[in-house]
Order: structure tokens, then C-alpha cells, then sequence
């Protein structure tokens, strides 16, 4: 069985975030002819599902960069790549020596926030601006009730210093990281997870979960790269950042011409 897996901002959407009605419908029938098709991102559920609810995914899909491996319907997690108590610890210790105020995505109550300090907004308000109405959304007087929770994600908007956070925010540490410009903007996400969590890793457990043989990835932009190599045929758009296209062992079409639904549909199964 071939597993296809594709990247959503840049790669699957459009620039507008949408997807085309052209790539909706080859993707709906080709899921409908047998075809494994999901997709792995570094939003989160609530902020991925809108964006994919007219395609018919019943596989498994990855969110979080490789954090968790969920059911598409519901969001439940099949598989967990989360930070130990130590590099809790640690990346606590850091932020509040230094002074940085990130977002911290955690599970509350078991329910899953993105807390933020509130009189700090300015920091963050690119992210939270975007995300009006996102139940999630957690604003907090101090460094005391950001660090609540059980948490496993965090990033840091346009880091005045990423030398210091790389310092600390290593493998030998028990990170991943991944540093990029954001999509839409200019600003520079710097996201922090555990070291079992990568998009490689995920969309390897995501293989063996089903069964799959094969494993087909497509992507566009940094956080994508290990997952281009961890993959049998790894595929960039042509939009993609230079870097994941010499990873790639195939360029096709780019986001705004419908290159994942195209490439999937001409090799025919």
C-alpha cells in the first residue's frame, strides 16, 4: 500500500489558504478509488480540519509537526511525541531568565489552550490576531500560569536572540526545533517540541500504524525536509524553498496549480 502524505500551507493550499474545487474533486475520487491520503502540518487540529473538511481523509494525519498522529473526524490522538518533565523544566528555566514570553500549547483540564501573557500581546499578536474566536486561546497574567498544564508545544515569534535559543533548544537536550518564516508573513516562527517529534518520525509511525509499504511526501518549506527524506518518493512544489527542493527527488506543480492533486492522479493509484 502507497501512503501519501502532504504538507498543507504552501504545498496542499493555496496562497489564499483554500483548496481548489480542481484538487477537492480528484482528491474525493481518488480517496473514494482506494488511494491512502492524509496529510501532515504544524497546526494544530482546530486549526487544520476547517481548512481540509471538504476532502474525504478517513487515514490518520499528523499535526504539530509530528507531535501527534490523530484521527482526522475527531482529533483523538492514536500516537504522542511529547516533552519529558526535564525539558519542561528547562525550557521554563530559559524563558523566564531570559525574559521571552512565547506561546505554550498544553492540555488543561483535557482540554488543549494556547496560553499566552496577556499584557505581552504584542509579541504574539501576529499568531493571536489570526486565531479571533479559537477557543484555545488562553491569556494569562504571568510566567506562573503560561507554564500550566501538560505541555508539549511551544513557539517564539520573531526571537530577538535564536543563538541562545539554540543553545538550549538542541537534540542532545531532547529537542526539535524548527525556524522558518511563517507562509503568509514575514515573521519568524521558532517552534520547539520534543526530539521524538518530527514529521519524519510521525509519518513513519503513521506507515507502520496501517501497514503501508510505500510512503510518498510532499512539502514545500523547511519543517518538511526530514520528511522528504524519510520518504520513499519525496516531492516538492514548485513553490518550495530551494533547500527542500534539492531534498526532493521530484519537483511538480506548485500550490496554486493543483501539483499534489495532479502528480497522485498521473501516477494512478
Amino acid at each position: 500500500m502507497t501512503l501519501y502524505v502532504t504538507d498543507l500551507d504552501g504545498t496542499l493550499l493555496r496562497s489564499d489558504t483554500s483548496i481548489s474545487e480542481y484538487s477537492v474533486n480528484a482528491l474525493n475520487s481518488l480517496i473514494e478509488r482506494g488511494v491512502t491520503f492524509t496529510y501532515a502540518t504544524a497546526r494544530s487540529f482546530a486549526s487544520a480540519s476547517p481548512l481540509v473538511e471538504k476532502l474525504r481523509i478517513s487515514c490518520p494525519a499528523v499535526i504539530f509537526n509530528g507531535v501527534f498522529v490523530i484521527d482526522p473526524k475527531t482529533g483523538k490522538h492514536l500516537i504522542e511525541n511529547i516533552y519529558s518533565e526535564e525539558c519542561q523544566r528547562m525550557a521554563r528555566e530559559l524563558f523566564i531568565s531570559e525574559n521571552i514570553a512565547p506561546l505554550v500549547y498544553s492540555y488543561i483540564d483535557g482540554k488543549e489552550r494556547v496560553s499566552y501573557i496577556e499584557s505581552r500581546l504584542d509579541e504574539v499578536k501576529s499568531y493571536v490576531h489570526s486565531r479571533r474566536g479559537d477557543k484555545r486561546l488562553r491569556p494569562v497574567s504571568g510566567y506562573k500560569e503560561l507554564f500550566e498544564g501538560e505541555i508539549f508545544y511551544f513557539t517564539v515569534i520573531d526571537p530577538r536572540d535564536t543563538v541562545l535559543l539554540d543553545k538550549t533548544f538542541t537534540e542532545e537536550n531532547g529537542f526539535s526545533r524548527n525556524v522558518q518564516k511563517d507562509t503568509y508573513d514575514d515573521m519568524i516562527w521558532y517552534e520547539i517540541y520534543d526530539r521524538s517529534a518530527s514529521k519524519a518520525n510521525a509519518v513513519r509511525q503513521l506507515a507502520e500504524l496501517i501497514g503501508a509499504d510505500e510512503l510518498v511526501c510532499f512539502g514545500d518549506n523547511f519543517n518538511d525536509i526530514s520528511m522528504i527524506e524519510a520518504a520513499d518518493i519525496g516531492v516538492a512544489v514548485e513553490n518550495a524553498a530551494d533547500a527542500l527542493k534539492n531534498a526532493a527527488d521530484i519537483i511538480i506543480g506548485s500550490n496554486n496549480n493543483d501539483g499534489v492533486a495532479r502528480f497522485i492522479e498521473k501516477r494512478g493509484r
